[in-house]
């Protein structure tokens, strides 16, 4: 287990919504506070999003980076995608010089087999000091949650979606 000062993981993972609006708040907390903050997508695709035009316009020297491409279901080198976030994620687990960053949708990488967890664990144990991690996605490995300091499962009660309502501009992207 990690402390406040050496830097901590957080994962939330779980089948409800709010898991990256989560982390993005966690983001925008820690920039109130002058951190340096990065975030890298896994397995989401480039579209555009409020967050990501949010943080071009008000931190435009914010790493916020998309390594996906989008719902496993199209087609396309998802695996590949993964690794190569992976790679630029491992290269700022030891050299980012700033205090947090968020791994969003790495759970789900992880939870397709596109991403080695014993590898992503040895990394995150290996971390810079004072590198607060979050974590994000659903389907998170044992293995992770056993070396995160905090784990949220969020649960799903009730989505508009099962009513055949689509994903919203500004209340889901």
């Amino acid at each position: 287990m990690n402390d406040l000062d050496s830097g901590l993981i957080l994962n939330i993972t779980g089948n409800g919504k709010g898991k990256t609006t989560g982390a993005l708040g966690i983001v925008i907390r820690a920039l109130g506070w002058e951190w340096r903050a990065a975030v890298i997508q896994f397995m989401k695709s480039s579209r555009e999003t409020g967050e990501l035009q949010f943080f071009r316009r008000f931190f435009p020297g914010m790493i916020f980076e998309h390594y996906g491409l989008g719902l496993t279901s199209r087609p396309g080198d998802h695996a590949g995608a993964a690794r190569r976030g992976w790679e630029r994620a491992k290269c700022l687990l030891a050299d980012f010089e700033g205090k947090l960053l968020v791994l969003d949708e790495l759970n789900v990488a992880l939870s397709h087999g596109f991403l080695d967890v014993a590898d992503v664990v040895s990394a995150f144990r290996g971390k810079r000091h004072g590198l607060n991690v979050v974590v994000t996605g659903r389907g998170a490995p044992a293995e992770l949650l056993e070396i995160s300091d905090m784990v949220s499962d969020i649960a799903e009660i009730k989505h508009q979606y099962r009513r055949g309502i689509p994903a919203g501009k500004g209340l889901d992207f």
